[in-house]
């Protein structure tokens, strides 16, 4: 792929563009679902393509191909090279300079290429009886999925910059139903790795399904305002939103809640943020980023103080600032743009179930709906649905639905009161590593 990105850039340097770079990208997945012990769906997909921009003075073009052949990287270069003139010129746009040290990462497994596909169906099956037979009340499991990825990276430009990468990730996830006097709750799980054997298939099903049976007989709590846990899994919701609001472009584009806050406390002493994109075990981990950055570890939330905000090179020059390696790019069919890579709200010392000890009537968050619309990143109030538990006297109660829990974001960093030490990795909304959070006070909307 690397020969293929330098081809498709010396094709682009050659229409007479000042700047040139080729993104190519090959990837293989597969999804497996089971369900009642039966394959109901098994998909299997190779891609190849390549992304290419120029530029020239203030001018920007971009055009792709999966056209990999001499004829089709030409094409796809003239083709850039012609939608400058129907770009708005702009000043900032340009390529990162090039830097000299990027860090070394095990990324790729290639045991994950040479395991049958019949392990792989027999780990999917397994997870589905796994969480069937741990409660008699489970039901049936909606979802019993096993997903793997691999792919290559690589990136050239005409400034010297000619690097690639291979990953490889994989994870399993289930949707455990619980019934009960004709009353149904659904409980999720889930593990990640890069290969096979790194998945903790059994402890994911009996979780499913534990957190599936904990909440049967749900039904509304009284209104009140009361001390709130937040489970790893809400956790991640709520640090996705907010690392989406810790960007340069949000600032920029005044949609941000942090606007105008950089050095000033934001959040309680106990809360630490940072972007990780060196983390071993993260799914966005990689040695540089969309546009040849080398990554890092980025502090946004030290002790509570806002340290500033994540760049691409485009917001980073609008700022007069660098990259800090942000620049994301699912594909080579789009251009890069600025996104966290994996969140990471630090551990504290306390347990989960330390933390419940430390409320005597409060609420305990399992799960939120509508937790991207329900919030307004530029004030940052939000008000989203809710299920979980009662806590009464430090130990979990009777289980709660149809209630919801509003405030605002920026009050509710400051609120936190004890910060975990049971992190998670999250894969959904992003790549996300969450532990619980005990929150001095919230409102519960319920009857």
């Amino acid at each position: 792929m690397l020969d293929i990105a330098k081809k498709a850039m010396a094709a682009a340097a050659a229409t007479g563009v000042d700047q040139a770079e080729a993104f190519a990208m090959q990837t293989r997945s597969m999804r497996i679902k089971v369900y009642r012990q039966e394959v109901e769906e098994l998909v299997s997909s190779t891609g190849s393509g390549v992304g290419v921009r120029v530029f020239k003075g203030a001018a920007v073009g971009y055009a792709y191909t999966s056209d990999l052949s001499g004829d089709g990287l030409k094409a796809a270069a003239r083709a850039a090279e012609a939608t400058m003139a129907v770009t708005a010129p702009d000043e900032f746009a340009g390529l990162p300079q090039p830097a000299k040290e990027f860090p070394e990462l095990d990324l790729y497994s290639g045991k994950l290429r040479e395991t049958p596909v019949s392990d792989k169906i027999a780990f999917a099956a397994m997870l589905e009886q796994t969480a069937l037979e741990r409660d008699s009340r489970i039901s049936q499991v909606e979802a019993a999925t096993y997903a793997e990825g691999e792919g290559v990276v690589a990136i050239a430009n005409s400034l010297g910059f000619e690097r690639q990468f291979r990953e490889s990730t994989c994870y399993a996830f289930l949707q455990a139903i619980a019934e009960q006097d004709g009353h149904m709750q659904t409980g999720i799980s889930f593990t990640t790795g890069r290969e096979l054997e790194q998945l903790a298939g059994a402890v994911t099903g009996q979780e499913a399904a534990d957190r599936a049976v904990s909440l049967l007989g749900a039904r509304q709590c009284p209104t009140m305002s009361c001390p709130v846990v937040m489970d790893p899994f809400v956790t991640a919701s709520v640090i996705g939103v907010i690392g989406a609001a810790l960007t340069g472009e949000a600032v920029q584009k005044q949609r941000s809640m942090f606007a105008g806050k950089d050095g000033a406390p934001v959040a309680s002493p106990g809360v630490n943020l940072i972007d990780d994109g060196l983390h071993p075990e993260g799914l966005a981990t990689a040695p540089f980023d969309g546009e040849g950055v080398p990554t890092q570890r980025t502090a946004l939330v030290k002790d509570g103080i806002l340290q500033g905000f994540l760049y691409d090179t485009y917001s980073g020059r609008k700022e007069g600032k660098a990259s800090t390696g942000n620049g994301s790019r699912g594909s080579y069919r789009s251009q890069p743009h600025v996104a966290a890579t994996n969140l990471r709200l630090l551990p504290g010392t306390a347990s989960q179930a330390e933390i419940l000890g430390e409320v005597e009537e409060g609420f305990f968050v399992m799960d939120v709906a509508g937790i991207h619309s329900g919030v307004n990143t530029i004030s940052g109030d939000f008000s989203v649905g809710a299920t979980g538990r009662l806590i009464r006297n430090g130990e979990l109660a009777e289980p709660v639905r149809e209630v919801t829990i509003a405030g605002n974001l920026l009050k509710m960093l400051e609120s936190v009161k004890t910060v975990g030490n049971d992190n998670r990795w999250v894969p959904f909304g992003g790549s996300i590593h969450a532990p619980s959070l005990l929150l001095a006070e919230m409102t519960v909307s319920g009857k």
